[in-house]
């Protein structure tokens, strides 16, 4: 058997073949030893050897009865702990394409990104056309980078004002983008879903300046059209126990969810940040929602760091630490999400925050949060069956730690390889 200095032998190569992040293949080859965290059934599973075939996992047996084959390349790591690839559920990689978020820039984030452990990404609005280069670039490896879903947005024409959109549709109208676009009570809701669909969307994001009833109408045609429905937790004015009766798959933005406790909702989203009137976590409204969300299996896509960056000082995080603290209690799901706009590369990345702060001020204890960034966040794409877990048939998206992170979430940076689609990466 192969032991770790063979392993070694093949990370040393890696970095000798290129100065940048890199990547190295095998067709056929066997992780052994590892423990496996079990994001299903919250467990670890000792001692196991993953058989892993071009990018799917292929074999899980008990390292103590594995008979390996002479065709099979061994890979020692006996006593490292193996996770599911993390997913990003909420990224902005295509704002502006045509500066700041150019190619050269967008390939060097990107590479951040799973060198860091994150193998799956989700866009939460952008420049369609950029984003399904990307995506496509992406599965295909030609780049170093996660896999990449997106979204196309839909808002009130009113929205349109923010100059976001201008950007991320250049050479459009403003809100007539398909993947961008301004809707009211008398747009042909189907034509426009299905031109988004066209884009390569996954889904569609519901971000504001609609009412409940628009709202509703949407989610219907676009789960008619097989698109997941992705929204922020209040569309203004429709506020989040709306939203979430309107069957959305994914509600974004905990602390948006503190509007559910005022009387009037702002007209648009202009005002989401005014000062609430009043906010009482025991307000029996936000219990009902709570209870509405896990009945309806809604997702939460929290993104509460975020809130302590940009809003240091104010009460803002506290609403949206609560709000995230009563839907766990309440066993609602809760994905893992930054909309962390990536400028500094040199530090962990953004979804170490992320789940630094579930950990420490939701107080929910590790295995969900790992869940949330995996097999939750699968869900959000509709790609558990294919992504999310360690299981046979499913892709081979895995971390490799040196520690277990199921005492301390910060342990899921103790990364030694990355593989993605099969092939193993270069972290140092």
């Amino acid at each position: 058997m192969i032991n770790k200095i063979k392993v070694l032998s093949i990370i040393i190569f890696l970095a000798l073949v290129s100065d940048a992040y890199c990547q190295f293949k095998l067709e056929t080859y066997a992780i052994v030893g590892v423990n496996v965290i079990d994001v299903k059934n919250r467990r670890i599973i000792e001692n196991q050897t993953l058989v892993i075939e071009n990018d799917i996992i292929s074999g899980i047996f008990d390292s103590n009865d594995y008979n390996k084959p002479d065709s099979i390349q061994v890979m020692n790591f006996r006593g490292h702990f193996v996770v599911p690839g993390l997913i990003d559920a909420h990224v902005h990689l295509a704002t502006n394409p045509s500066k700041e978020d150019n190619f050269e820039v967008t390939k060097k984030r990107l590479e951040y990104l799973l060198k860091n452990g994150i193998t799956t990404v989700r866009d939460m609005a952008g420049d369609a056309r950029y984003l399904n280069y990307l995506s496509r670039q992406a599965s295909l490896d030609n780049i170093v980078s996660p896999d990449i879903y997106f979204s196309a947005l839909l808002a009130g024409e009113s929205f349109f004002k923010d100059p976001r959109t201008k950007l991320a549709a250049q050479g459009f109208e403003s809100g007539k983008a398909p993947w961008m676009r301004g809707i009211n009570t008398n747009s042909n809701l189907s034509q426009i879903i299905a031109e988004a669909k066209g884009t390569g969307a996954t889904g569609l994001k519901i971000y504001a300046d609609l009412d409940k009833t628009l709202v509703k109408r949407i989610v219907q045609e676009a789960h008619s059209q097989e698109l997941k429905v992705w929204a922020h937790s209040t569309v203004f004015p429709a506020r989040p126990s709306e939203v979430n009766q309107s069957g959305v798959d994914v509600m974004s933005h905990a602390t948006y969810i503190a509007w559910e406790g005022e009387k009037e909702i702002p007209a648009d989203a202009s005002n989401r940040f005014r000062k609430l009137e009043q906010f009482d976590i025991d307000n029996p409204k936000f219990q009902s929602l709570m209870e509405d969300m896990k009945n309806s299996q809604t997702i939460l896509d929290a993104t509460i760091s975020v809130y302590k960056r940009r809003f240091p000082d104010s009460t803002l995080y506290k609403y949206g630490v609560a709000l995230t603290k009563l839907a766990y209690q309440n066993k609602v799901k809760i994905g893992v999400g930054t909309d962390k706009l990536l400028t500094d590369l040199t530090v962990a990345a953004p979804i170490f925050q992320e789940m630094n702060a579930l950990q420490e001020d939701v107080l929910m204890e590790p295995i969900d949060i790992i869940r949330g960034a995996t097999i939750i966040n699968a869900e959000m794409l509709g790609k558990e069956s294919e992504i999310g877990s360690i299981e046979i048939g499913k892709k081979a998206n895995l971390i490799i730690l040196k520690s277990s992170p199921l005492e301390d979430i910060d342990d899921i940076k103790s990364i030694e390889v990355v593989i993605k689609n099969g092939k193993l990466f270069n972290t140092n």
